[in-house]
């Protein structure tokens, strides 16, 4: 096998290997898309509507969690209630 032989075999393995990685994070994104349809339209812990604003989508927090096909919406405030009390429990 000849210096040129490797490096053919050599970029073309390396090619592959980004394809596979280029399929996977193309998969995860499907399906976080498909758990789009799932989006509750009000605060998974107290209830406030989902206002449909630009602001409102940079400030509000989305979790997903695939294994379990749940997506939760979080307002500001209580993202800063859950922070303070993560906070609070780490000073005790």
């Amino acid at each position: 096998m000849n210096k040129r032989h490797k490096k053919q075999l050599k970029r073309a393995s390396k090619k592959k290997k980004e394809k596979a990685q280029a399929r996977q994070q193309q998969e995860h994104l499907k399906k976080q898309m498909n758990m789009f349809d799932r989006l509750p339209e009000t605060c998974s812990a107290c209830a406030k509507v989902f206002p449909k604003t630009r602001e409102a989508h940079m400030t509000w927090k989305v979790t997903v969690r695939n294994k379990e096909q749940q997506v939760r919406l979080f307002c500001p405030d209580c993202l800063e209630k859950a922070k303070t009390a993560v906070e609070n429990n780490n000073e005790v």
